[in-house]
């Protein structure tokens, strides 16, 4: 799971913009020696895959608005909330935008030494520190939409059903499919409240209404079967939940 870069000495910047003006603020950046090019992109697609794949996130990043649209990207609504956001346009119009994604700054390009800098201590200062509620709950996934990225919400996941080298990951009134494998699944959200309960299914815990016998029967009145070889080991994790006095004569292996 990504978590935002704690502040040291050094701040990281990505910069999504065409290539005259990533050289400018490369140039820029020469009289801040805080700040490192942690790197760059024209295309935001490209740049969402890249910053998904660190282990986390970049201190600041520089998104111009235009090129965005241009891509049909929706990348500064699916990073402002881990990142100290800056928006860059040519238009004064778009700062509305910039507002609306609670941007740090908002540059007119071609951008400025001075509004660089601006910017730059805004981040360095702290006054606009990324906020980090909910950072765990929650993780996005490549569509089947080249370039879309889909944001997923632990607590909206009722189970994740393997099928081949793909999952299928199904909400109340939702699915989404997405290439990863069931481990890759499970070690994804192993520190969430989700159960292996078969060779096939991945269950959000919070979404079981109950277990009959070799089913589990989730809040949407789906049965799932409980696969021989996981049902120990699930009743073991529910183990601690039980409500039950001493004297049923259940028992659960610990």
């Amino acid at each position: 799971m990504i978590s935002h870069l704690a502040k040291t000495e050094t701040f990281s910047l990505y910069v999504i913009e065409e290539s005259a003006a990533v050289n400018s603020i490369a140039n820029h950046l020469h009289h801040h020696t805080d700040f490192i090019l942690a790197g760059s992109q024209a295309d935001p697609n490209i740049a969402l895959e890249e910053i998904l794949k660190k282990d986390r996130f970049p201190d600041a990043v520089i998104v111009n608005i235009e090129v965005c649209a241009a891509h049909q990207s929706n990348l500064p609504e699916l990073i402002t909330n881990h990142t100290s956001l800056i928006i860059t346009s040519r238009s004064e119009e778009d700062a509305v935008l910039a507002f609306n994604y609670k941007a740090v700054d908002f540059l007119i390009n071609p951008i400025s030494l001075t509004q660089l800098n601006r910017a730059l201590n805004k981040v360095r200062s702290g006054k606009y520190p990324a906020p980090q509620n909910d950072l765990s709950r929650h993780f996005y996934i490549q569509s089947e939409a080249k370039g879309k990225m889909i944001r997923l919400n632990h607590d909206d996941i009722f189970y994740v059903e393997a099928c081949q080298n793909y999952v299928t990951i199904y909400l109340e009134k939702s699915k989404y499919v997405t290439y990863l494998t069931m481990k890759e699944s499970e070690q994804k959200l192993s520190n969430a409240s989700f159960l292996r309960i078969h060779k096939s299914y991945l269950v959000n815990e919070s979404k079981i209404r109950s277990v009959d016998r070799d089913y589990v029967i989730l809040e949407n009145n789906f049965f799932l079967k409980i696969g021989a070889n996981y049902k120990e080991s699930m009743l073991a994790s529910l183990h601690p939940n039980f409500f039950i006095s001493k004297r049923s004569g259940f028992r659960v292996a610990k």
